[in-house]
């Protein structure tokens, strides 16, 4: 603990002296990297002023490079920012409490791993949260356990949000809209899934869609980052609200999506 302790002590000084460095460094996406690791670093202890600072620095240099040419697609930056905009949004927000933020930046920081690394990405390293929180969900509606039932759905969902754009990212969107469509189908018709045997079906199949999804993009068994070991050392706080956090990342990108037309026009 003390360890951890004095990583995080050590990158909050360091980012609170180069800030304008980083901004400066020729080293573009290295640069990025850094400032989206270092502004989840003051997330996670609550320094959300200097987070925002560096996030404001984030979308100037990722915007810089995004224009120079191909590295991203369109959709690419479209996941990255409203990735981005989800999170400046909660940190700024004064009601929202410290974990909704650093659930915020994780979204963020795993969606921006997702469309800048090949390989094995770094929301991979939640498969183990989300398959158990899908295991627990059916057990649940195995033992006729209504309450189970409604909290373990509602902690698959908030990991969910959080992989979100990540899957989006990252999966092909056959392999993505079969996800999404059977966790909203199993959201929305929540009774009769608990009550029909035939409709708890879809929550096995689901599980199996996961797991794929898992397999396939972990082909890389390599030790997990520094930064990852930090996240999980200091656990992920998952909340059931945040899963309210989907449905306003599916409306920010509805919205981006129409002015981006009008822009077109």
């Amino acid at each position: 603990m003390k360890l951890m302790k004095g990583v995080i002590g050590s990158v909050i000084i360091v980012a609170s002296l180069s800030i304008q460095a980083i901004a400066a460094s020729p080293a573009e996406d290295e640069a990025i990297e850094t400032i989206a690791d270092q502004s989840f670093q003051f997330v996670k202890v609550d320094r959300r002023q200097e987070a925002g600072e560096l996030l404001n620095v984030f979308s100037e240099k990722f915007m810089d490079v995004a224009a120079q040419g191909n590295l991203y697609s369109m959709d690419e930056i479209n996941i990255v920012t409203i990735a981005l905009e989800d999170a400046m949004n909660t940190i700024q927000d004064t009601e929202k409490t410290n974990e909704e933020a650093v659930n915020e930046m994780t979204k963020f920081r795993l969606a921006y791993d997702a469309v800048s690394h090949e390989g094995s990405p770094l929301w991979t390293k939640m498969r183990g949260q989300i398959l158990t929180a899908a295991e627990e969900t059916r057990k649940a509606v195995r033992n006729q356990d209504s309450v189970a039932f409604q909290e373990e759905l509602n902690r698959l969902l908030s990991i969910y949000n959080i992989l979100y754009p990540s899957l989006k990212a990252d999966v092909t969107p056959e392999k993505f809209q079969q996800v999404d469509a059977q966790l909203k189908f199993i959201d929305q018709y929540r009774p009769q899934v608990f009550s029909d045997s035939q409709k708890q079906q879809d929550i096995a199949a689901l599980e199996g869609q996961l797991r794929d999804i898992f397999d396939e993009a972990q082909k890389d068994d390599s030790d997990p980052s520094l930064w990852w070991v930090i996240i999980s050392t200091g656990s992920i706080i998952l909340l059931t609200l945040s899963y309210v956090g989907y449905r306003k990342y599916k409306g920010n990108e509805e919205n981006i999506h129409t002015k981006r037309k009008k822009h077109d026009f």
